[in-house]
Order: C-alpha cells, then sequence, then structure tokens
C-alpha cells in the first residue's frame, strides 16, 4: 500500500517538475520508512528492486519518453536484473536513487542503477529492459527513436557483456 503513496508522488513530480536529458543521470530521493524493514530491522531485499522500478518510471518520464512510448502503445518489461547489495540502509535514513543509460543491443536496453546512502554506493544493479508492444517486443533501433533519443550508442562496459553472458547461462 505504502508503495502506491510515493508511486503517486513520483508521478506528479516527474511530471510536473524539472526535465533531465536522457543521456544524463536521474535522481530520485527516497527515505526509508519502518515499513520497508525486515526482521534485521534495515531496508529489506525486494524494496531496492521497488525504489528502482520507480526510478527508471521517473527516468522515463522526466527524459520525455514515457509519453512517446505509451502514445505507441508500448509497456515495460524488465528482462532480468543483476543487483549487489554493498551497505544495509538504516531505518529513517534518506537515499537516493540513480538510473542512467548504459547501451543497448538488438532486443534489449541496459540501464545501470544505484542506491546511494551516506555518501556511500549501497547497491548497484544493471538492468535488461525493453517495451512491448500487441506484436510483442520491439527492437531497440525503433524504440531508441520513439524514446527521442538522440545521443550516440555507447559502447557496453565489460560488466554488461558479462552480464549478457550470465543471462544467456541462465535461459532455460
Amino acid at each position: 500500500m505504502n508503495l502506491i503513496v510515493r508511486l503517486i508522488w513520483m508521478w506528479l513530480t516527474a511530471t510536473f517538475g524539472s526535465k533531465r536529458d536522457m543521456d544524463g543521470e536521474n535522481h530520485i530521493h527516497f527515505r526509508c520508512m519502518p515499513w520497508d524493514l525486515d526482521l534485521n530491522m534495515h531496508m529489506t531485499n525486494s524494496r531496492y528492486h521497488s525504489f528502482m522500478d520507480l526510478s527508471r518510471v521517473d527516468f522515463m518520464i522526466r527524459g520525455g519518453a514515457w509519453k512517446r512510448l505509451r502514445a505507441a502503445g508500448l509497456g515495460p518489461v524488465l528482462g532480468s536484473s543483476t543487483i549487489r547489495f554493498r551497505r544495509p540502509i538504516a531505518p529513517f535514513q534518506k537515499f537516493d536513487v540513480t538510473t542512467r543509460l548504459l547501451t543497448w543491443d538488438e532486443r534489449w536496453i541496459y540501464l545501470e542503477q544505484r542506491i546511494l546512502a551516506g555518501g556511500d554506493v549501497a547497491s548497484i544493479a544493471v538492468m535488461k529492459v525493453t517495451f512491448v508492444g500487441r506484436q510483442g517486443p520491439v527492437p531497440t533501433d525503433k524504440l531508441i527513436a520513439i524514446m527521442g533519443y538522440t545521443g550516440p550508442k555507447r559502447e557496453a562496459p565489460e560488466h554488461v557483456a558479462r552480464k549478457i553472458a550470465l543471462d544467456d547461462v541462465l535461459k532455460v
């Protein structure tokens, strides 16, 4: 239930707030509340993914891509996530979630997301995402054009290449 309040707040601030370049890094701010905790009294692992979900939508809204993608009848799909937990987030601690575009291949867009707390990286993740329409997944060249991204395609960093290899191994 509490995530719906954060979703509404994020939606309003992203829609009516400052716009950002899709080529840059997007930041969104949160605070770890008691309902975000696990039995160890720090933010539970599943919340990291939930906050990253909110950050990805904020990234697309502020970059102008969300409106264009939805107008084209496309919806987001997360193909996989690879996350590394580094530091706990304590009750009531403020933290930021950053999202940035890394690269893409013929089918997937790769984003890096970090959760920063107290000046430290609490977690880092690489997300593999796409958008689907009635005919299924949309090729990324078409997605990039719809999103309005005009920056250069970046070379895949080594950790993205390793993630792609890991995802291939995990295919069932």
